[in-house]
């Protein structure tokens, strides 16, 4: 996380339910870059817009914000940070990738009950992914299928932990049983909504 977005986040500590105007001013920056970071820490799940009710208690109809409400709850992006750190960032190179392989195995709790097609394991994984808040889907394309993921759960820890995008992989490829090949990361839609896609590689 950058410096300005913590800032941002110290801000929102000492005074909730502030206008991108006043952090502007109090971090003494732009309101331009205020709300760029704004969207980015909203995007994160980190901040978010006031209701409509307090925004009406301050008599002006500008947009205030505020530490999500799960921000207050519990410290896990530290303690997963801290995790992740120890347990994989000191390990030797060719430790990690089976490490990382052994955490999305147990994520991904795959059902081993039978024979299934690729369309019925897309389906399942579909379910399970989004199980796990990752907003998922696929679609069918003339070269193979692409799976999408329309929103990361890690995200807020993402920029210190890229290695969270292998346990992606490994998690898709876990619950499809084949390989997969990531060909977009956090990419922007028509709508400016990120996504990452793979590449289903059907054997």
């Amino acid at each position: 996380m950058t410096s300005k977005r913590q800032e941002i986040i110290e801000y929102l500590q000492r005074k909730p339910n502030a206008t991108a105007a006043e952090i502007s001013h109090a971090l003494r920056t732009t309101l331009q870059n205020i709300r760029h970071h704004l969207s980015i820490l909203i995007e994160q799940g980190v901040v978010e817009v006031a209701s409509q009710e307090a925004a009406r208690k301050r008599g002006r109809p500008a947009l205030y914000y505020s530490l999500a409400s799960h921000i207050h709850e519990h410290n896990l992006d530290g303690l997963v940070h801290s995790l992740l750190g120890e347990y994989i960032q000191q390990s030797p190179d060719e430790l990690t990738q089976g490490r990382l392989e052994r955490i999305a195995k147990r994520l991904a709790q795959p059902d081993e009950s039978g024979n299934f097609t690729l369309m019925h394991r897309l389906y399942r994984a579909v379910q399970r992914l989004n199980e796990m808040h990752y907003q998922a889907r696929w679609e069918a394309r003339t070269r193979a299928p692409h799976f999408i993921l329309g929103h990361c759960p890690y995200l807020s820890i993402l920029p210190e932990h890229p290695e969270l995008c292998l346990i992606d992989r490994y998690l898709l490829e876990s619950l499809l049983e084949v390989p997969t090949e990531q060909i977009d990361m956090l990419a922007r839609d028509s709508r400016g909504a990120t996504y990452c896609m793979f590449l289903v590689k059907e054997r």
